[in-house]
């Protein structure tokens, strides 16, 4: 592991936080071969009975580390990009155990999809949730991703938080079910606790097959989107995206 991705084991409980606080947690390619190091591991430990995932210093994980994306110079890239992240998703999904997001703060882009995959999700009232990618770097997610978040929340709000690029609250998502319940901060250890209390007292098997199921259900007839993702990674919007957000300005696009 590395000291942006801190893993603790406390009795049957494994807890991975994601710790850039100064960059909102944003995620780097190490902290995602990181995590799927974890859940390669939960898969092997039968004392290991929930996995929670939760950010330091008052965000969640704001997306990916848009530094990455500068290496970037064809849509192949961009393909492989997506190819590496779908992995740890599906690695996410298929854990043995119960998963659970704790969220405090800015849950964006990457951040946003690790969520989704979890099992449960809990939010603080001032925590924020969005997919801002139209407005930031003009790139695109894969058809793996996008059946997962349409299958939490929606193809018409999915398609409205793309297109209006707006950060939903909390208790937005709450009454959508894709967060299960929110709290104030002072009361927020006291529902993280009832919830994995919940969360270790389910049948494990259960709860596996249940999301596996429910996984496969999603995924049967998942539509090849490679040449789509190639197209836009490799676009000049894209690469203008990239720059403009660099330099903490707003791309023109120009549909090319």
């Amino acid at each position: 592991m590395t000291c942006n991705l801190i893993v603790e084991k406390s009795d049957a409980i494994m807890t991975v936080t994601f710790n850039r606080p100064e960059k909102l947690n944003a995620l780097t390619p190490e902290m995602y071969a990181s995590l799927g190091q974890v859940c390669a591991h939960v898969n092997t430990d039968p004392t290991t009975r929930l996995l929670m995932l939760r950010g330091a210093g008052g965000a969640f994980a704001a997306g990916s580390d848009i530094a990455h994306f500068r290496s970037f110079s064809t849509g192949q890239d961009g393909v492989a990009y997506e190819e590496q992240f779908v992995s740890i998703l599906d690695a996410l999904e298929t854990v043995p155990v119960p998963t659970l997001a704790v969220i405090d703060g800015v849950c964006a882009g990457a951040g946003l999809l690790l969520a989704a995959a979890c099992d449960v999700r809990i939010a603080t009232t001032t925590s924020s949730f969005g997919l801002p990618i139209a407005r930031t770097l003009g790139n695109t997610l894969s058809a793996y991703p996008l059946a997962l978040l349409t299958a939490r929340i929606g193809s018409a709000r999915l398609m409205s938080m793309v297109a209006r690029a707006r950060m939903l609250q909390a208790t937005e998502l709450a009454e959508i079910g894709f967060v299960e319940e929110v709290a104030d901060r002072d009361d927020f250890g006291d529902l993280e606790m009832q919830v994995i209390g919940d969360l270790l007292a389910a049948a494990p098997l259960t709860m596996s097959a249940t999301r596996e199921v429910l996984r496969r259900i999603r995924n049967t007839g998942l539509p090849e989107s490679a040449d789509i993702v190639r197209h836009v990674y490799g676009s000049d919007d894209f690469r203008a995206g990239v720059s403009a957000f660099s330099r903490k300005e707003r791309a023109q696009w120009s549909g090319h």
